[in-house]
């Protein structure tokens, strides 16, 4: 495996947000990573927390370019 490929593989590792229904406490969970992500993670000595405190930030990755930056 590549490192380009080794790379695209730990992007697929992503979390979940889990909230209890009836009460605002909420979390993000990390789900299992699929066999090849565990074995490199295994080989970095990564281990990968359970859950995350919940952060209740809004992120936003499209942004609209100022005028001035646009293409003429």
């Amino acid at each position: 495996m590549t490192v380009e490929e080794g790379l695209a593989q730990l992007t697929t590792i992503c979390s979940m947000e889990v909230t209890i229904k009836g009460q605002k406490a909420s979390c993000q969970k990390i789900p299992c990573p699929r066999q090849q992500s565990h074995e490199l993670l295994e080989a970095l000595q990564i281990k990968l927390p359970e859950v995350l405190p919940s952060r209740n930030i809004r992120v936003v990755t499209r942004k609209k370019l100022a005028v001035r930056r646009k293409s003429q």
